[in-house]
């Protein structure tokens, strides 16, 4: 709220401060320190993949193989995977980037740009899509509190401070290369603690949301629906790529007329000819 405030009653600070950047020049006055941005750049993306990627094992674990142990509870996998698709997925990068029209600090007027400068909380702006607020690289970097908030206790602490340092060098970056304004992260900082803050409430902390065994009894029919799924839709289209006939699977004999096992696939009867009449012989042994 104070953030807000001060952005809203000061325009003029967001202005400044890309202003200064743009100054300093650091493509041209500093291009080793730039590079070596650019690179802690691309690597963002692989450092938010690497922390989601044992919460979706996780998932897929339970669903397929629900009795396995796993390296976390289903309810912190979904906790991971459901603050990153509503903080950085949803709400920052698909409503409000591709929705709040705020030119970034190269589109505005005075800073190389040809369009008017809005102050953050005007989204009338002449920007069209994957505008500057908020910034989605800062909210990416935040979320990894998510994470460092399952750790133990003595670990947890650390971790968090380890990405708040992070975070805060990713949003100076953006910032620093001309690419958000100053309001621009910290906002992105803010929601998506928000989002962290909240799902961490439900889901852990309060525990209002469904319980361990629920979950796990979820996960495991939706796995049983996507087994299905994929039996009814593999074949049928594997026989339809090549023209032939559909021909349904054979048969398994009943208990007391066969088992299946025979050659080709074909029922195996144990007894293929039947036995011969015995009435007559029968008959003429009771004469």
């Amino acid at each position: 709220m104070l953030t807000g405030l001060v952005f809203a009653a000061a325009p003029g600070l967001d202005l400044a401060v890309a202003a200064f950047f743009r100054e300093v020049g650091i493509r041209t006055a500093m291009p080793r320190l730039y590079r070596a941005i650019e690179i802690a750049r691309s690597l963002e993306p692989v450092v938010t993949t690497l922390a989601i990627a044992p919460a979706i094992a996780v998932v897929a674990i339970k669903m397929f193989w629900p009795q396995r142990p796993t390296v976390m509870p289903g309810r912190s996998a979904l906790f991971l995977i459901v603050t990153l698709v509503l903080g950085p997925g949803l709400l920052v990068n698909a409503i409000l980037k591709d929705h709040w029209s705020r030119p970034r600090p190269g589109m505005v007027t005075g800073l190389g740009g040809e369009m008017e400068f809005k102050p953050w909380w005007d989204a009338r702006g002449a920007c069209q899509a994957n505008c500057s607020f908020v910034s989605g690289e800062t909210s990416s970097a935040v979320w990894l509190a998510a994470p460092a908030l399952l750790l133990p206790v003595p670990w947890r602490y650390a971790a968090l401070g380890g990405v708040a340092v992070y975070a805060a060098a990713i949003a100076f970056m953006r910032v620093l290369l001309g690419g958000h304004f100053l309001s621009d992260v910290i906002f992105a900082a803010i929601f998506t603690g928000l989002v962290i803050w909240t799902v961490h409430g439900l889901l852990l902390r309060w525990r209002i949301g469904p319980s361990e065994p629920a979950i796990d009894a979820w996960l495991e029919r939706a796995g049983t629906a996507l087994r299905h799924l994929f039996a009814a839709i593999i074949p049928s289209s594997t026989v339809a790529s090549k023209g032939l006939p559909f021909l349904p699977p054979p048969e398994r004999g009943r208990v007391g007329e066969g088992v299946a096992g025979g050659i080709n696939g074909e029922s195996a009867d144990p007894h293929p000819n039947p036995p011969p009449f015995r009435g007559r012989e029968n008959a003429n042994s009771r004469q």
